[in-house]
């Protein structure tokens, strides 16, 4: 019998993952991953969408592959939202967005990283050109990624790369 990998299996394939990274304010990078993971928990949505929230970054922004994760052991529903929230080649971060919003685990990981990504915090970090532009970037995706009883209308102004 095989066992599949924990949170912590997670956590320590995105950590050696982003070894070295770090964020646009010099932070290690790992923190962005364990804060998407920590949001996820705390709001109950169980080890898969902590998994996958340790993981959200790891095929875009590392050499990891989506089979990688798989030949792994991680559960199809955790690689899928990884992939749900992945950005591919040539495609928009709205399209990415949409896509990601129709996976529903990797919705609950992008709204979760966008929470974090958004937060004054976070922000503060940035110069100010750079925060309002996030902001209202931030703010078009949680338009597309709450469920529709929360869920204001969709943006219709031009999409950014």
């Amino acid at each position: 019998m095989t066992v599949s990998p924990t949170v912590a299996d997670a956590d320590a394939l995105a950590a050696a993952a982003h070894h070295g990274q770090t964020d646009k304010a010099g932070r290690p990078y790992i923190e962005h991953p364990r804060a998407v993971a920590a949001i996820l928990a705390e709001q109950g949505h169980g080890d898969h969408a902590v998994m996958a929230g340790l993981l959200h970054d790891v095929v875009e922004d590392t050499p990891i592959s989506l089979d990688d994760l798989r030949a792994a052991g991680f559960p199809e529903a955790v690689v899928s939202a990884v992939d749900a929230v992945s950005r591919r080649d040539g495609e928009t971060y709205m399209d990415m967005i949409r896509r990601a919003a129709a996976d529903p685990l990797g919705r609950l990981v992008k709204l979760a990283d966008n929470a974090h990504n958004s937060s004054e915090e976070r922000l503060a970090n940035l110069d100010p050109e750079a925060a309002a532009f996030l902001r209202r970037r931030y703010a078009k995706a949680r338009a597309v990624l709450l469920p529709l009883p929360f869920r204001a209308a969709e943006p219709t102004t031009k999409e950014e790369p």
